[in-house]
């Protein structure tokens, strides 16, 4: 183009997409800081609402470009392309403070780079962006001009925005070019991310179609990967290298998140490691066009879309076989009143995450679990209900049958239990593709909240601690029990992050997806399990080694739970190093000096301010440290039974409760 015809074409798009400044002003609070999203070299990022003529407010993104040339070149871009996963700019603002105001729609869920590591980013998921991002970049390089193509020169994850419904926009034009087709755009200062910068540039000072994707080839892995490529090293092209090693050696197993890798179909997953390999060769000819690459990963979507349609079928199926011909009705809740109670699960309502999924507090009525044990021969329409405070926990789809046995593992467990110990299941949804299980809600969250944190602990003395670990004890007795037709339950996960805090600091037992029940009329009292489950630092060293799952198992787990109490500390605090916490307590315990692991906030150096603070008696101490290591015995048989451990417990808080009251005595009698 002539520089009179660019003259005029900005005019014109100047005359339909220029907005006031004011009104620019008005909807970021005058470029408040409270409203930067981000400050960078050419561009600082603000986002706003816009007030239109029609009355409405949208969310906007404000950005300030500091170089008149950079704006003009993106805006005069991007102004002709219209692709659905491309950010189109919506109005732009005349020069103020020297810098030109592009205005573009605000995506709600911010760029890819912050979902990476994300389990909601599920395979399928991030299948689907990776197609919507090869479709904008196949119609940059093919079909949005006729005699020209455009390279965007700075594809990485953080140029992905994600909308509500985690469709890609792709955005961030500033370094675009656009060659004639078949021509090379030769420039002696590459302008993107060195981590994503194609290895060719160095040696032809130039770029082309195959240099985005390169680019796109990082982003494949990072999507793989679940990280970001900007890993601190002096080679720029490190995060690639080992991305192509790892596929050479067949190792790319060893960088996947397990619980990602589980979603995956094999030739889904084959497919895309394929295709993102061949976009990071080093030279260009070896690297497929973005037709071929998009045609590719549509296969691999294909792959795990049947792949996904087969799962669900098959765990409904399995789901339904399970909860069939036993009364769960009492428990099933409509998924409407859920979705109203929580607002269609806002993120105000969210009270916690993890990979199993998220948990929201809301009003929500249930059937009053007080009358239980009174449910049998009635329709669902004479339970009686109740409406407080729930906790409702919605579990991710995963793509494979872990959480569908889990969900149903737990109905069938909580189902069989009515103990003041053991957290009350209220309620489950099963309905479309949700698995949703609502139970009593606990004020003061888990043990793993107070473990560690200093603040926290220092409000829990050494009779309260004591009284948790007893109905943890109480707890863990009644599930190992067979007790009026209730089969004996090993839970096979307790941990600090397993154990619940009410209001009034009575301990429940929580979690039972990795449960397993044995009835009565099943001989023996081991479970033989082919898949070992558990958390690392808490699981029973022989259960790892045979996979002979016994109620001993927890019994090991629970042993951990009490050093975690004694100590004030998590088990897999970095100060036990690679021993873990069970070695260095029973090592410590040997050697006499138990002691010195014992929380300092218990161990008041004043003996006035010990005693009123319920400081740690020695015979106490004794008592329960004897106990905790019983428990961490490495071999199932030397470990001692719940109703021991009960007895001894029992006995260290009789200790501690009678010293106290002795000491606080003779303090005023004194």
């Amino acid at each position: 183009m002539s520089s009179s015809t660019e003259d005029m074409d900005f005019d014109e798009l100047l005359d339909s997409l220029l907005i006031l400044i004011d009104e620019i002003e008005l909807a970021t609070n005058n470029f408040a800081d409270d409203n930067l999203l981000t400050r960078g070299t050419s561009f600082d990022v603000y986002k706003g609402q816009l007030l239109l003529q029609s009355g409405d407010l949208i969310n906007i993104v404000a950005r300030k470009c500091r170089e008149f040339s950079i704006a003009v070149n993106e805006i005069m871009l991007v102004k002709d392309l219209k692709h659905k996963n491309i950010v189109p700019i919506y109005k732009l603002a005349a020069t103020v403070d020297n810098a030109t105001i592009i205005i573009n729609k605000y995506e709600a869920s911010e760029s890819l780079d912050k979902h990476l590591g994300s389990p909601t980013l599920t395979w399928m998921r991030r299948l689907l962006i990776c197609v919507g991002v090869a479709d904008a970049l196949s119609y940059l390089h093919y079909d949005a001009f006729e005699n020209q193509y455009v390279i965007h020169g700075n594809i990485k994850s953080s140029k992905i925005l994600l909308d509500r419904n985690w469709e890609p926009k792709l955005h961030g034009f500033k370094f675009a070019v656009s060659p004639r087709k078949h021509h090379i755009h030769l420039t002696n200062k590459y302008n993107g991310s060195l981590h994503y910068m194609d290895p060719a540039y160095e040696d032809t000072r130039g770029l082309n179609h195959k240099s985005d994707i390169f680019s796109f080839g990082v982003v494949l892995f990072e999507v793989l990967f679940g990280r970001e490529a900007s890993i601190p090293n002096d080679d720029n092209w490190y995060f690639a290298r080992k991305a192509r090693a790892h596929y050479e050696e067949r190792k790319l197993d060893n960088l996947i998140d397990p619980d990602l890798h589980t979603q995956m179909n094999v030739q889904s997953f084959n497919l895309f490691a394929e295709i993102a390999y061949c976009c990071i060769k080093e030279q260009r000819s070896q690297r497929p066009d973005m037709n071929t690459i998009r045609t590719r990963l549509e296969r691999a979507l294909e792959l795990q879309r049947k792949h996904e349609q087969s799962i669900v079928v098959a765990v409904e199926g399995t789901t339904s076989s399970h909860l069939k011909g036993i009364n769960f009705d009492y428990l099933r809740l409509q998924l409407n009143d859920i979705e109203l109670a929580t607002d269609k699960f806002s993120e105000t309502c969210c009270i916690g995450s993890g990979g199993y999924g998220k948990v929201y507090k809301a009003e929500l009525d249930h059937f009053d679990d007080i009358s239980f044990l009174e449910i049998e021969g009635k329709n669902k329409g004479e339970f009686s209900k109740k409406h407080c405070s729930v906790a409702i926990k919605r579990l991710y789809r995963r793509g494979d049958t872990q959480g569908e046995q889990g969900f149903v593992s737990e109905i069938e467990t909580l189902s069989n239990c009515k103990h003041p110990n053991i957290v009350s299941l209220l309620g489950f949804c099963d309905e479309g593709h949700e698995l949703i299980l609502v139970y009593e809600y606990v004020a003061n969250g888990s043990l793993d909240d107070y473990l560690g944190n200093m603040d926290n602990m220092t409000n829990l003395v050494w009779a309260q601690r004591l009284q948790i670990c007893l109905d943890i004890a109480h707890g863990l007795n009644y599930l190992h029990t067979h007790i009026n037709g209730k089969p004996m339950i090993v839970h096979r996960d307790i941990k600090s992050a397993n154990i619940l805090l009410d209001d009034n600091w009575v301990a429940k037992i929580a979690d039972f997806g990795l449960s397993k029940l044995k009835c009565a009329d099943q001989q023996g009292t081991t479970l033989i399990t082919n898949n070992i489950a558990g958390t690392d630092v808490y699981l029973d060293p022989e259960y790892l080694k045979t996979g002979k799952l016994k109620k001993e198992s927890d019994i090991y787990s629970f042993g951990v739970v009490l050093v975690e109490i004694l100590c004030g500390r998590l088990a897999y605090d970095k100060i036990y190093s690679e021993k873990g916490l069970p070695s260095v307590a029973r090592q410590c315990f040997n050697e006499g000096t138990l002691k010195g692991m014992v929380d300092p906030k218990l161990m008041e150096a004043d003996e006035i301010i010990s005693m009123l603070k319920g400081g740690v008696n020695h015979d106490s101490l004794e008592t329960f440290s004897k106990i905790a290591y019983q428990c961490l015995e490495e071999t199932q048989s030397r470990r001692p039974t719940m109703e021991v451990i009960i007895k001894e417990l029992e006995k260290a808080l009789n200790f501690q409760v009678s010293n106290l009251f002795r000491n606080v005595t003779s303090l005023f009698v004194n």
